[in-house]
């Protein structure tokens, strides 16, 4: 069974691993090389988690915690999915990222982002499935990763026409999963 709730001060040493895990496992499907960036990744995922924990919602899968998600900031931008690998597929993310998603509704706003690796298929599915579309493709730089990284922003709508959509963000290149 699958229940979702408000992150612990006493969870962000786990939550950043299931972070990490998740995150190798995304980057290593593309083929980058995991082990060059993980000990900058798994501080950047320590750092959030121990001062991020009071905007993590966490799922637990029997108990058992399998995932967690943020917004950072409570605007309308969803900043963390994580999901470790051996409980991907079984809607937990899905999960997370709806009831994310009802308290940026809560707090007044018609649309959610987010952004994700232009390179990560499966969340780039994952989330058109669930209603978002591929805004803009963009280079940011990553401090904690110190590279610069392909992303694409990604936006669902909560009322039809709550957002012009832009004609440049059609269905190609690399984000056309």
């Amino acid at each position: 069974m699958l229940a979702i709730r408000p992150a612990t001060s006493a969870e962000a040493q786990d939550l950043a691993k299931i972070g990490l895990a998740a995150w190798e496992k995304a980057i290593r499907v593309w083929g980058e090389d995991a082990e060059r960036l993980r000990a900058n990744a798994e501080q950047a995922y320590f750092d959030f988690c121990t001062k991020g924990w009071p905007d993590i919602l966490v799922a637990e899968w029997d108990g058992v915690v399998a995932g967690w998600g943020a917004c950072e900031k409570a605007d309308d931008f969803v900043t963390d999915l994580w999901v470790l690998p051996e409980y991907q597929g079984r809607g937990i993310g899905t999960a997370l990222l709806d009831k994310i998603e009802s308290g940026i509704r809560e707090r007044g706003y018609s649309t959610a982002r987010l952004d994700t690796h232009a390179r990560n298929s499966g969340a780039i599915r994952l989330y058109k499935r669930l209603g978002y579309r591929v805004k803009t493709y963009f280079v940011a730089y990553s401090e904690p990763l110190d590279e610069d990284i392909d992303k694409v922003e990604m936006v669902k709508e909560f009322e039809p026409g709550s957002e012009p959509v832009d004609p440049g963000t059609g269905e190609y290149g690399l984000y056309s999963m």
